[in-house]
């Protein structure tokens, strides 16, 4: 029997940090067979997630597109950190596992710039440029992402396809968002925030220069 898959893409949003509130949206496409396997899933997700500190809810709504039905959950938790921890939990990876294999689900994860890009600037009590924090993220997320290949060749890399995304982009989340956005924001604060135009020429000559310093690190290793 042929197995259809569910792809899905998750993006994250911080949407009025101030009240603590942040919510992880993934968007679904579903078979209209696949309907009730995948509301299965979702409730129990919701019943586990709802162990985990932070936890608000989560919201699904449905809309119709030509190959069947979308839809979109919306997770919310108080805090970016306590999501990230749901999100990289045995929990939730053993449901998303089993339903891989019982309905043929695939996972499929994506980093949102625009969640960076509202959590930097909370941070900030200035307005900060998109450009600057799109060098921020792509400074943030190239290492993580090709130590992650390096590293995880004869582990993660022999899983299956929708297994090793789940894994690799939960780990690829856990380090941008807890440890090198947060950390380069810091270091680049005054760039950031535009406090002078020498600031903001070596700000991001710098940042070229470790990309390309990666590049080459990069290149030699694999190699």
């Amino acid at each position: 029997m042929e197995t259809q898959c569910i792809p899905a893409t998750a993006e994250m949003t911080n949407t009025n940090q101030t009240d603590g509130l942040f919510i992880y949206t993934i968007k679904n496409d579903i078979a209209q067979a696949k309907l009730e396997g995948f509301k299965s899933l979702q409730n129990n997700l919701d019943q586990a997630a709802r162990e985990f500190e932070g936890y608000l809810g989560q919201e699904l709504t449905y809309e119709q597109s030509d190959q069947g039905l979308i839809c979109i959950v919306n997770i919310r938790f108080t805090s970016l950190e306590l999501c990230l921890a749901w999100l990289d939990s045995r929990i939730r990876r053993k449901l998303l596992s089993e339903a891989e294999a019982s309905m043929g689900y695939e996972y499929k994860s994506a980093i949102d710039r625009k969640s960076f890009d509202q959590w930097i600037s909370t941070k900030s009590s200035k307005k900060i440029s998109t450009w600057k924090i799109n060098l921020i993220v792509w400074l943030a997320l190239y290492p993580s992402v090709m130590l992650l290949i390096i590293i995880s060749k004869s582990t993660i890399g022999r899983l299956s396809l929708p297994l090793n995304m789940l894994i690799s982009n939960a780990i690829t989340v856990a380090l941008t968002g807890w440890f090198f956005v947060p950390w380069l924001s810091n270091i680049y604060q005054p760039w950031l925030e535009g406090k002078s135009k020498r600031f903001e020429i070596l700000g991001t000559i710098s940042i070229l220069i470790l990309l390309w310093i990666s590049y080459v690190i990069f290149t030699a290793i694999i190699k």
